[in-house]
């Protein structure tokens, strides 16, 4: 996580400080800010919003993808990578998009699967479900103009499964009396979505946003290995798709006629920001005798994708991340 840093600092342009509510007011006053001038989000979270100019690109806008983090813990080992999250804020920091698109599984919510439970899952769901707002909070103050959107993947589909399949009469439950609010137990509510004014694209496997007529973004379910994803999409739809799920840094094209004489259309994944070491819990996962994770080189690959569109058409470039570094622009940013 981003070291914490002083709202006074101009350069403090991804600050997420966590404080007691108490002292909430009290720090900001001794900082000399304006609460006025706070994203709104939940209480205990002060966010310097960035004040970069937000740039003008001549009608077109410029979205950035990115997902499967899967964020989880096994006692203080992370399944996410820390470092391949700080490397996409840079990049939300440098590059001051319109808009923000997570294709899901940010949460792993290990607790709830369907793999056989292991006591060092056990409590991980609270700092995960923390971990994951301080995450959406500081991608709301390094981008405090864009629209961050977060579809819902198979993974945020665990806790709902898991409440329904022994305690369905709760899934649904609301404050007294607090009319249409969200159920309390339902992602966007314990990760206060709206509180920083993050889009959730709910129902998987079907959730879906568009960009454009001819680009959606889905979480997605194909999982074929060696990097043949991208293609199925192509066949199986006559528009473009940006999905996640495979954790694989996927592009292709496919163009197509039509009555006015051709389209091309695009799929691509922008990989993962989760660790690919063996650490996140699958059907390959293992322990030594002494509890330790057991190494593993998992095909897949960290980064993520830069989206440049207009109503009709749109560019994507890939942008994978190397061990702690990345390539954005011509420049090099290390994580």
């Amino acid at each position: 996580m981003s070291e914490v840093l002083s709202a006074k600092n101009s350069r403090s342009l991804d600050g997420v400080e966590s404080l007691p509510p108490s002292r909430y007011t009290e720090r900001a006053h001794s900082l000399g800010i304006d609460e006025q001038t706070f994203v709104s989000q939940a209480a205990p979270t002060l966010i310097t919003p960035s004040r970069r100019r937000h740039p003008q690109r001549g009608g077109d806008e410029l979205t950035l993808v990115m997902g499967d983090a899967q964020i989880g813990f096994r006692d203080k080992e992370a399944f996410h990578d820390e470092t391949a999250i700080s490397l996409a804020q840079t990049a939300i920091r440098e590059l001051s998009p319109d808009r923000i698109i997570l294709v899901g599984d940010m949460l792993d919510l290990a607790p709830m699967s369907r793999f056989a439970q292991r006591s060092d899952w056990a409590g991980s769901t609270q700092a995960s479900i923390d971990r994951y707002h301080a995450f959406l909070a500081q991608t709301r103050a390094n981008a405090p103009n864009a629209n961050i959107v977060a579809i819902s993947g198979n993974h945020e589909l665990r806790m709902e499964n898991y409440i329904r399949k022994d305690a369905a009469e709760i899934l649904g439950i609301r404050r007294a009396n607090a009319g249409n609010e969200l159920a309390v137990l339902t992602l966007r509510y314990l990760v206060r979505m709206d509180e920083l004014e993050v889009q959730n694209i709910d129902g998987y496997p079907n959730a879906t946003y568009w960009l454009n007529r001819n680009l959606k973004a889905t979480h997605g379910t194909n999982v074929a290995k060696g990097g043949s994803n991208a293609a199925k999409y192509l066949r199986e739809s006559d528009s473009g798709t940006l999905f996640g799920h495979t954790h694989r840094v996927e592009l292709a094209h496919r163009t197509y006629p039509t009555m006015d004489g051709q389209n091309t259309i695009i799929a691509a994944s922008p990989g993962t920001l989760a660790r690919t070491t063996g650490h996140v819990p699958g059907f390959h996962y293992s322990v030594d005798d002494q509890n330790r994770t057991v190494p593993r080189a998992e095909d897949w690959q960290q980064g993520l994708l830069i989206v440049e569109h207009s109503r009709d058409n749109e560019d994507v470039t890939p942008v994978v991340f190397h061990g702690n570094t990345m390539r954005l622009q011509g420049k090099k940013y290390r994580g």
